[in-house]
């Protein structure tokens, strides 16, 4: 059975202490058939020097971007291959044999678009399994870290991020591949993908903008229960 082409996509922008040790995780990785590319924002901290370390492994762009979609879509327009994950700078996959894991000797059916994977939720002490979710979830949120999923592109390559979104447009995207081919294009793999670095928190300003991304992209199944949300947000502004 052949090995699928799988792209790797890291955006990144100032991320010096970061990014080396993303780099050698997915360089690491014993998949025979692999392709990293990064994103990177004109960094100025001393990312791009890290990067071309390993220029000859690595295809990268170094150049200003309107956001972090704005850069994963640079991504999608670059890559080559059949599925995409992407894996932002700090994070890991869990370990060097992930790739070939999912990929080698599956067969996986044509009607899968997203193949999903658990996330280790690593914190300065200690790391916690995040385990898998049902899919249907994804009709209130994400229930899954885009880090630990890969997502079917081919040569059509018709996937990418809404920029009016400033904080979900990768749950919008996942929302419309459930809204458009259901929870059997998801395939659940009860096995470890990626380490997310759970550093910092996010501020009640982000965390009320994301909620309300989610609420717009919800809106066209509005319910009861879509309603007393959009409630409780609107008069929290």
């Amino acid at each position: 059975m052949p090995s699928p082409l799988i792209s790797v996509i890291t955006v990144c922008y100032n991320a010096a202490s970061l990014i080396e040790e993303t780099i050698q995780s997915v360089l690491g990785q014993d998949y025979p058939n692999l392709e990293y590319l990064i994103i990177d924002g004109a960094s100025t901290d001393g990312t791009l020097d890290i990067i071309k370390k390993y220029a000859d492994r690595v295809k990268f762009v170094s150049e200003p971007d309107k956001g972090i979609y704005d850069a994963m879509n640079k991504g999608l327009k670059l890559a080559q291959g059949e599925w995409v994950n992407f894996m932002n700078a700090g994070d890991t996959f869990a370990d060097c044999n992930v790739v070939s894991d999912v990929f080698e000797n599956r067969e996986l059916p044509a009607n899968v678009q997203v193949i999903i994977g658990t996330t280790y939720d690593v914190y300065s002490d200690r790391r916690v399994l995040r385990p898998l979710q049902p899919v249907d979830e994804i009709a209130m949120y994400i229930p899954f870290c885009h880090q630990s999923s890969f997502t079917r592109i081919g040569t059509d390559n018709h996937w990418s991020f809404d920029t009016t979104y400033k904080m979900a447009a990768d749950y919008n995207l996942f929302y419309n591949i459930w809204e458009r081919y259901g929870a059997e294009a998801f395939l659940q793999l009860d096995m470890p993908v990626a380490c997310y670095r759970m550093e910092g928190s996010t501020s009640y300003v982000n965390m009320h903008r994301t909620k309300g991304e989610y609420l717009h992209i919800r809106s066209r199944h509005r319910n009861l229960q879509w309603w007393k949300e959009w409630l409780k947000w609107h008069f929290r502004k």
